[in-house]
Formats: C-alpha cells, sequence, structure tokens
C-alpha cells in the first residue's frame, strides 16, 4: 500500500516568528494577505497576524483555496500547515482546513474544533475516523497543530507534540473536493464556519520528523486588533449557537424512569425475518445510490419502491424504482420504473397510499441539485401495470417521508420535509379522501433549535398528532404536538430522546402503542447503528422500552454485515399482525462506495414481541 502523509498544521501563536532558515523549507506557500488565490465564500476582513495579515473569519463565511496553489495537485506524500487562533470553542463544528465536499460524496479528511471543544481530525475509511487532542485549544492565541496520515496511521499532533494517534485500514482517495479554510463549501452550500483566524498556509511535498514538527512551532503575540475582533467573535457565536447549551425543559417523549440503556446492553428482538429488497450491485445494473424504501401492502401484494441512481445521490438522474412480492417479501419482481425523469427532472424516493380499491404513491421531484422540489402524485393502472402522472400535488420545497394516516375528521396527514429556508419540517393534509387535493402545514420552529434536515413521521391520536423529527445540530429527536387535527402546532423542540440524525419512522400500532423506529440508546450518538425500535406500553404515550432490531454486524444473514453497516430511512406498516420495516443498509460503504450507496432490506417483526410490560 502507498504512503500517504497529509500534515495538516494549524498554528497557534504566542511570540516571535521562525526565520526561513530555521524552519522545514515548505514546497508552496499561501500567505493570506493575498486573496488572489482564493475564493472567498461569505465576507472575511484582514487583521495583523502572523505574518503579514491574517484572514478573520466570522462564522459566516469560508474560503476555498485554488488548485494551482498546490500544482500539480496534493500527491500521495504532502503536509500542510496553517496557523489559526480560534475566537471560541463554544459554537458547532468549525473546521480549520479540510477537504471535503459532502454532498458530492467527496470526502478525505478535515481538522476542526468540535462541538464538544476539542481538536478533532477526522479521516474518510469509509466511514469517518477520528483521532482528538486531549485538552481544549486556547482561545485569543495561537497554537500550531498538525495531522500526520500514513498508510496504516493517522497523527496529531499539538504545539510540536505528539497528541494523539490511531491505525488505518485503508490510504484516502483523492476527489475532486477543493481544500478549504475556516468551513467546507459543500457542493455551493458554504458550513462549518470558523470563528477565529487563519494565517500562513504551508505546503510540504514530504513527510516531516518530530523534529521539524518542533522546528514549526514557535510561540506568537496575538495583536490588538485581533483581540478585538474575538470580542466581537464570542457575541456573534453566543447568539448563533445558543442551541448547543443544555435545553431547559425539553419535550418528554421518553419515561425519564427508565434506564435509556447502551447499544451493546440493549435486548434484540428474536423472532424476526430479515429478507433482501434490492441488493448493492452496481457492476451488473449500473445503479449506485439507493434510498427512501416504502412500503406498502394492496391486493395481497406486498410493493416496495426506493429513489435510485446511476450517478451521485440528489442528482439529476435519479429515478423512481420499484419492487413487488407474492409471497410476503421472501422473494421480489424484477426491478421496475415508476418514474425515470427526464434530463431536467429527477424524480425519487416517496412514499405509498393503499385505498383498497386503488394504489397510490406521492413522490418528491426536483430539478437540477434539488431546486424546485415539490410532490408528485401517481396512480397504478392495474390494467397495464404501469403508473399513471395524476400532476404535482404540493409544491413549497415539499417532500413526502413518512405514509398518510387517515385521521378521525376525515382527513389524512403526511409528514415530510421542506428543503431549502433551514430544513424545517412540514406536514401535507389531504380535504377528506382526496388524494390531488392537498394543503401544506407548516411546523414553527422554537429559537433554541439549531441546524436541521427535517424529516419527521408523525403518531396520531384522535385530534391529537406528535410530529417527530430528524435534528441536524444534536443526535436528540425534535419534536412538536398539534391537539386540532394537525392545523396548528406547538413550536418545534428539542425531546429528552436521543436519536441518530437520520429520518425516523413513528406511528401507533394496533394494540395501542407508539413506537419510534431509528436509533435511540444512550451511546450511539449520529451512528446509524443499531437499527432500533422504542415503545410505549399499550395506552400510554411515552417510551418506555427500547429494542434492537438488527445490529450492524449481522453474520447468519440475510443482508449486508459490516461493524459500521448505517441502517437507515426506515419506513414502517402494520399488516395481518405483523410490523413490516424497510430501512437502508450502506454495508459500511466500504470498496469506493459512497454513504447511501445501498441495499435495500425488510425486518417482519411479530406484533406479539412488541408488548411491554
Amino acid at each position: 500500500m502507498r504512503m500517504q502523509l497529509f500534515i495538516v498544521s494549524l498554528l497557534f501563536l504566542s511570540s516571535s516568528c521562525l526565520s526561513a532558515d530555521e524552519m522545514p523549507r515548505s514546497t508552496h506557500h499561501l500567505p493570506l494577505e493575498d486573496h488572489t488565490r482564493l475564493t472567498i465564500h461569505g465576507s472575511v476582513k484582514s487583521a495583523a497576524g502572523v505574518d503579514d495579515d491574517a484572514l478573520v473569519f466570522d462564522g459566516n463565511s469560508m474560503a476555498s483555496i485554488s488548485e494551482t496553489v498546490f500544482g500539480k495537485g496534493l500527491g500521495d506524500r504532502f503536509s500542510m500547515a496553517v496557523w489559526l487562533c480560534p475566537f471560541t470553542l463554544e459554537a458547532d463544528q468549525q473546521m480549520v482546513i479540510g477537504k471535503n465536499s459532502y454532498a458530492q460524496d467527496q470526502r478525505e479528511w478535515g481538522v476542526m474544533i468540535d462541538r464538544d471543544r476539542r481538536l478533532r481530525a477526522y479521516v474518510w475509511q469509509n466511514g469517518w475516523k477520528t483521532i482528538q487532542a486531549q485538552e481544549p485549544l486556547p482561545t485569543d492565541a495561537w497554537s500550531l497543530v498538525g495531522l500526520a496520515l500514513e498508510d496504516d496511521r493517522a497523527q496529531l499532533w499539538v504545539n510540536g507534540k505528539l497528541a494523539a494517534e490511531t491505525t488505518l485500514e485503508n490510504s484516502v482517495a483523492a476527489t475532486p473536493a477543493a481544500v478549504s479554510l475556516g468551513g467546507i463549501n459543500d457542493n455551493g452550500t458554504p458550513r462549518q464556519f470558523l470563528y477565529g483566524a487563519i494565517d500562513e498556509v504551508r505546503y510540504f511535498d514530504r513527510p516531516l520528523s518530530p523534529q521539524q514538527w518542533e522546528q514549526l512551532y514557535q510561540p506568537k503575540p496575538l495583536s490588538p486588533e485581533l483581540k478585538q475582533l474575538s470580542k466581537a467573535g464570542k457575541i456573534a457565536a453566543g447568539r448563533k449557537w445558543a442551541h448547543l447549551l443544555p435545553v431547559k425543559n425539553p419535550v418528554p417523549i421518553w419515561d425519564d424512569s427508565q434506564t435509556l440503556l447502551k447499544a451493546e446492553e440493549l435486548p434484540v428482538l428474536k423472532d424476526v425475518s430479515f429478507h433482501v429488497i434490492k441488493p448493492y450491485e452496481v457492476e451488473e445494473d449500473g445503479y449506485r445510490f439507493l434510498h427512501g424504501v416504502a412500503l406498502v401492502w394492496h391486493k395481497d401484494k406486498l410493493y416496495a419502491s426506493f429513489g435510485h441512481n446511476k450517478g451521485a445521490e440528489n442528482t439529476v438522474s435519479e429515478e423512481a424504482r420499484y419492487r413487488v412480492s407474492d409471497d410476503g417479501g421472501k422473494t421480489w419482481s424484477d426491478v421496475l420504473m415508476m418514474d425515470p425523469g427526464t434530463k431536467d427532472l429527477a424524480v425519487s424516493h416517496g412514499v405509498f397510499h393503499s385505498t383498497g380499491d386503488q394504489l397510490w404513491a406521492f413522490h418528491g421531484a426536483y430539478q437540477g441539485f434539488r431546486k424546485g422540489l415539490h410532490t408528485r402524485a401517481y396512480l397504478l393502472n392495474e390494467s397495464t401495470n404501469q403508473w399513471e402522472f395524476q400532476g404535482t400535488i404540493l409544491t413549497g420545497d415539499f417532500w413526502p417521508l413518512n405514509p398518510p394516516v387517515k385521521m378521525e375528521d376525515g382527513n389524512w396527514i403526511m409528514p415530510g420535509l421542506r428543503v431549502g429556508e433551514g430544513n424545517p419540517t412540514a406536514v401535507a393534509i389531504s380535504r377528506g379522501d382526496s388524494m390531488t387535493d392537498w394543503e401544506l402545514v407548516r411546523i414553527p420552529n422554537h429559537p433554541s433549535v439549531g441546524n436541521m434536515w427535517g424529516e419527521s413521521s408523525i403518531m396520531v391520536d384522535g385530534a391529537h398528532v406528535t410530529n417527530i423529527c430528524r435534528y441536524g445540530a444534536k443526535a436528540k429527536a425534535l419534536v412538536a404536538t398539534s391537539d386540532d387535527y394537525g392545523r396548528t402546532w406547538t413550536q418545534l423542540r428539542e425531546s429528552n430522546l436521543p436519536m441518530v440524525t437520520s429520518k425516523p419512522s413513528a406511528g401507533r400500532l394496533s394494540t395501542g402503542q407508539n413506537y419510534l423506529i431509528a436509533t435511540t440508546t444512550a451511546n450511539s450518538g449520529g451512528r446509524r447503528y443499531p437499527l432500533t425500535i422504542a415503545l410505549s406500553r399499550p395506552g400510554e404515550k411515552l417510551f418506555s422500552k427500547v429494542y434492537v432490531i438488527r445490529h450492524a454486524e449481522f453474520p447468519e444473514g440475510p443482508g449486508e454485515s459490516h461493524p459500521r453497516a448505517a441502517l437507515s430511512y426506515p419506513y414502517t406498516i402494520e399488516h395481518d399482525g405483523k410490523l413490516y420495516v424497510g430501512y437502508s443498509n450502506n454495508g459500511g460503504a466500504g470498496g469506493g462506495r459512497a454513504g447511501n450507496d445501498n441495499s435495500a432490506e425488510l425486518a417482519i417483526i411479530p406484533l406479539e414481541q412488541l408488548l411491554t410490560p
């Protein structure tokens, strides 16, 4: 395996400069008083830094470095150094330097100040592997930090000293992503902004020795100008990231008298049957991305649909496809097309609805990269076995994500996501039993809610509706409630239940139990495994018990097994005494697979297993 060495140095100074002959000689040097080789996103300032002017980031700006700075590219073995002065640690993830574009599945590495205030390096190993310094970085000071990646290990250096190291399984594959400072340009959407100053980017086309790291670090003083800018940065960060502080009075959806167990301690459901709806087989069919499994029973057949793409996730080549099972999910038909879209229109995953006589589908569609998102309705012509387009039923960037639920007022309610403007959650409400006449109802956020991707699900109990929504800033479930059949809502707030930052599936079983399928454990955080189900007691509202449906490692099969397999985007229907759970499995995303290059799988759970005492 070829050695790859990336050394990313973030230098936090305090005293005199090194002269050129005292430090390792760099292959390329980018002084930041010169902006001509940077693409600036947002507004940045210049202030006296390490050597001439530093670049000052205000928490809403970042810079991409032109590829010409590095000549023919970074190469297989290199080191990189920058100087950094953080203004605050009390913020969301603050990228110092990185080479990623997450939305384009371009992930390599990044060094950031993480949410727990620690300096942490992320290295892509078909999943992120991290190393971190033990002590938080000082604010209002410059320090030297280095990241070294070789073929079998990663090291983090702080002020010329080795702070942490770990082993690596794979070398880091090069991508077209740009090297960026103070944030990441995520396919046109900047994120992970820094509050602080950066200066002096240096690239080396060779490894640096421990002695050279020591030579690179010498303390530097902070200029009075930067001290004043740091005060302003702290105030701005405090206003923007107040939601990261512990929330007072979170919405209770978990019974606090019960202990939520760690993933490895949770009981595993025993009598569950598993099946594969669609394996990941890019070598045979050319399709990479698969996500958003939907299920429905209709006239004794089980249907499963999904978004499918030969290209990258959420690009214009996305298609709505499906399979049909005549034996309850054991075997499946060939993959069939619902709507292939056009060269200008993508049709992605959606939801099903069977009236008994008719089978409907509602799918998210868009132009380009999630632009002009809307919901399209389809009706299955069972004579021709073709899906017939019934028109656009919802605009306003609404994407349906869980099936419609009938309410006692005679209307149907369908939860989803609004893409754009902060990506809030929303629901659609039908006018009676019409499947082509829907009203979009927006759910307001509490001011404490931070970054989110509002994929949501609902539990309906008479006029009372509970929306459980994916968060982004924290691995917590967000919750809003309505007492008038979804017409008006409380503000969406953080709950007392940990939940993975991914789409949930929730509802009310015929046993009178509320359920939530996602990853809800005491220690999983943002990991999309194991796949769990949280349950209430019959007739009660609060969840009080969590079971594992399956762990990431599942050698007995069927389905993919890997220690880091992401089991995500569940979709649930109840039928004939059983709960059917469709979900995505990325198999650990090894072998060049992107994070959502998934297989589609199915778990079938007898309801009697879910009765909680």
